[in-house]
Protein backbone atom coordinates (compact mmCIF):
# COMPACT_ATOMS: atom_id res chain seq x y z
CA UNK A 1 0.00 0.00 0.00
CA UNK A 2 1.35 3.16 -0.84
CA UNK A 3 2.11 6.00 1.29
CA UNK A 4 -0.38 8.44 0.06
CA UNK A 5 -3.61 7.27 1.20
CA UNK A 6 -4.30 3.49 -1.08
CA UNK A 7 -3.94 5.09 -4.28
CA UNK A 8 -2.69 2.24 -6.06
CA UNK A 9 -2.98 3.55 -9.67
CA UNK A 10 -5.02 3.41 -12.21
CA UNK A 11 -6.34 -0.44 -13.63
CA UNK A 12 -4.61 -0.02 -16.87
CA UNK A 13 -1.10 -0.16 -14.74
CA UNK A 14 -0.34 3.74 -16.05
CA UNK A 15 -0.10 5.03 -12.10
CA UNK A 16 3.54 6.58 -13.13
CA UNK A 17 1.82 8.63 -15.36
CA UNK A 18 0.13 11.43 -13.48
CA UNK A 19 3.07 11.96 -11.27
CA UNK A 20 5.06 12.56 -14.29
CA UNK A 21 2.72 14.81 -15.67
CA UNK A 22 2.43 16.78 -12.54
CA UNK A 23 6.09 17.80 -12.66
CA UNK A 24 6.39 18.52 -16.28
CA UNK A 25 3.49 21.32 -15.53
CA UNK A 26 5.57 22.46 -12.38
CA UNK A 27 8.35 22.66 -14.31
CA UNK A 28 6.69 24.52 -16.94
CA UNK A 29 4.97 27.39 -15.12
CA UNK A 30 8.28 27.54 -13.24
CA UNK A 31 9.76 28.22 -16.92
CA UNK A 32 7.17 30.48 -17.37
CA UNK A 33 7.34 32.73 -13.98
CA UNK A 34 11.23 33.22 -14.16
CA UNK A 35 11.13 34.77 -17.60
CA UNK A 36 8.14 37.15 -16.31
CA UNK A 37 10.85 37.79 -13.49
CA UNK A 38 13.11 38.65 -15.81
CA UNK A 39 11.07 40.52 -18.44
CA UNK A 40 9.99 42.75 -15.35
CA UNK A 41 13.90 43.61 -14.51
CA UNK A 42 14.40 44.92 -18.27
CA UNK A 43 11.62 47.39 -17.81
CA UNK A 44 8.87 45.64 -19.47
CA UNK A 45 5.78 44.21 -17.69
CA UNK A 46 5.82 41.16 -19.33
CA UNK A 47 9.04 40.93 -21.11
CA UNK A 48 8.16 42.56 -24.42
CA UNK A 49 11.51 41.58 -27.02
CA UNK A 50 10.83 45.16 -29.11
CA UNK A 51 14.23 46.79 -29.08
CA UNK A 52 14.45 49.48 -27.54
CA UNK A 53 14.82 52.31 -30.62
CA UNK A 54 11.71 51.69 -32.22
CA UNK A 55 10.12 54.25 -34.62
CA UNK A 56 7.72 54.93 -31.91
CA UNK A 57 10.55 55.76 -29.74
CA UNK A 58 12.20 57.76 -31.85
CA UNK A 59 8.71 59.83 -32.94
CA UNK A 60 8.65 60.53 -29.27
CA UNK A 61 11.80 61.93 -28.37
CA UNK A 62 12.09 63.81 -31.44
CA UNK A 63 8.79 65.30 -30.43
CA UNK A 64 10.13 65.88 -27.11
CA UNK A 65 13.34 67.56 -28.61
CA UNK A 66 10.89 69.85 -30.51
CA UNK A 67 8.87 70.62 -27.67
CA UNK A 68 12.21 71.90 -25.30
CA UNK A 69 13.31 73.87 -27.91
CA UNK A 70 10.15 75.63 -28.77
CA UNK A 71 9.56 76.29 -24.72
CA UNK A 72 13.40 77.49 -24.91
CA UNK A 73 12.44 80.17 -27.31
CA UNK A 74 9.16 80.73 -25.66
CA UNK A 75 11.41 81.82 -22.76
CA UNK A 76 13.91 83.94 -24.73
CA UNK A 77 10.70 85.92 -25.96
CA UNK A 78 9.55 86.22 -22.46
CA UNK A 79 12.73 87.71 -21.37
CA UNK A 80 12.96 90.31 -23.82
CA UNK A 81 9.56 91.39 -23.59
CA UNK A 82 9.92 92.04 -20.37
CA UNK A 83 13.87 93.65 -20.74
CA UNK A 84 11.85 95.66 -22.85
CA UNK A 85 9.57 96.92 -20.21
CA UNK A 86 11.81 97.56 -17.66
CA UNK A 87 13.59 100.08 -19.51
CA UNK A 88 10.71 102.14 -20.46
Amino acid sequence: MPFWGGYAGSPLGLGWAFPLVGLLFMVVMAVVCFRMVGGMARGGCLGGRRGRDSAEAKDLRREVQELREEVHRLREGVEGVSAWMQRE
